[in-house]
């Protein structure tokens, strides 16, 4: 059994920036990331290729000091996103002018695959899942299910939406609705606009975005009573909907190749506990966004730094209220997302009667406390 100050099950963004930021604000302990290495695997399960990672990604990945391997990968930047959402037109959102820069268009099976790479360098890496988890004397026993068994101080879930460390102490989560993706990828003839896509219909929401070499994303978002009414986990469903739209179906009639439509969980969603006896979830494990927010990288990319710093404060530096420190700032983060996107979602009042904006105007928060998501980065939690 080899025996660890930290363990950290997941080195996706959440586990990755975990892992970097030990190696930099607590390097004295001895870190192992647990979690199957994906490279050469192919899309990962539940996930589309396409992505957008807002402008944000520039000060996180500065102070994690990755921001020039980034830049070394050449994913594409975006400098701005097209969206028809309350009215019928057509609106651009610039980045010109943005002070963090552009977006930036990635594929996120690459992304995952060098942050993880890049940023979980300086920790001894297991290529394994794990399978049972007990508490013990001091600390965690972690089981993997290559048969090999550590031990470890303190443990990290970052496994991402499956949460499955968490779950398997019993740990629930509440979800806050039942968004789902209707993802496709296609092969398009002719020159197309690159950049992020979105548009709002009846029963949801649309976007697109270039994936290079003449492949495209499309993905509609919907509640999943109303994916099952749609039939969007088929072709002739899929299409049906996009008939519906009128931006997002332009870009389409350049379809040359469709692939089989693939459904993918996408629901906002937060743990009811983030925080227990030397455990701390991260990433999506902790709150999953929206992506309507486009925040999703960036925030299980903070959650997961802000993590790393709970965890090293509390056994670097003896604080034992490091760790519920990093629950309150959870919950506070997921009570200023939820304001803010009830707020986003209720200014769309064309469809109110329909279900799915209809859902999303009954649970919006009675009031807003910030509309800022993603707040400067600071050392402490």
């Amino acid at each position: 059994m080899a025996a660890f100050d930290i363990i950290v099950a997941g080195a996706g963004p959440a586990g990755a920036a975990a892992s970097r930021a030990l190696a930099t604000c607590a390097p004295e302990l001895r870190v192992a990331v647990i979690a199957p290495d994906e490279r050469g695997r192919g899309q990962g399960r539940g996930q589309g290729r396409g992505e957008v990672l807002s402008p944000l990604i520039q000060p996180v990945l500065r102070q994690l000091g990755l921001w020039p391997a980034f830049l070394a990968q050449e994913f594409a930047p975006s400098h701005r996103t097209l969206m028809s959402w309350d009215e019928a037109g057509l609106t651009s959102s610039e980045f010109l002018l943005e002070a963090r820069g552009p977006s930036w268009r990635v594929d996120r099976a690459a992304f995952d695959g060098w942050i993880a790479t890049e940023a979980c360098s300086a920790a001894q890496r297991v290529d394994a899942k794990v399978s049972r988890i007990e508490r013990e004397a001091g600390g965690w026993s972690v089981a993997c299910e290559n048969g090999d068994s550590h031990s470890a101080r303190l443990v990290i879930d970052a496994t991402g939406r499956t949460r499955a460390l968490a779950y398997r102490q019993g740990l629930r989560t509440m979800a806050q609705d039942r968004l789902i993706a209707a993802y496709a990828e296609a092969t398009t003839s002719g020159p197309a606009a690159p950049e992020l896509l979105v548009e709002a219909f009846e029963d949801g929401w649309w976007y697109t975005l270039a994936l290079g070499e003449g492949r495209r994303a499309f993905a509609c978002m919907t509640d999943a009573d109303l994916a099952r009414g749609l039939r969007l986990s088929t072709p002739d469903g899929w299409r049906a909907a996009l008939a519906r739209t009128q931006f997002v179906s332009a870009v389409a009639d350049k379809i040359i190749r469709l692939d089989t439509p693939c459904l993918i969980p996408a629901g906002g969603r937060y743990a009811a506990m983030t925080v227990g006896f030397r455990f701390l979830c991260a990433g999506d494990a902790a709150s999953a966004f929206d992506p309507i927010s486009g925040h999703g990288v960036v925030k299980a990319m903070r959650s997961g730094v802000f993590a790393a710093y709970a965890a090293g404060d509390c056994l670097a530096r003896g604080d034992a209220a490091a760790l519920d420190r990093y629950g309150a700032w959870v919950a506070r983060e997921a009570a200023v997302y939820a304001a803010t996107l009830g707020e986003h979602y209720g200014s769309v009042s064309r469809w109110a009667d329909r279900p799915f904006w209809r859902r999303r105007r009954a649970d919006m928060p009675s009031s807003n406390p910030s509309s800022n998501l993603l707040e400067p980065m600071g050392r402490t939690t």
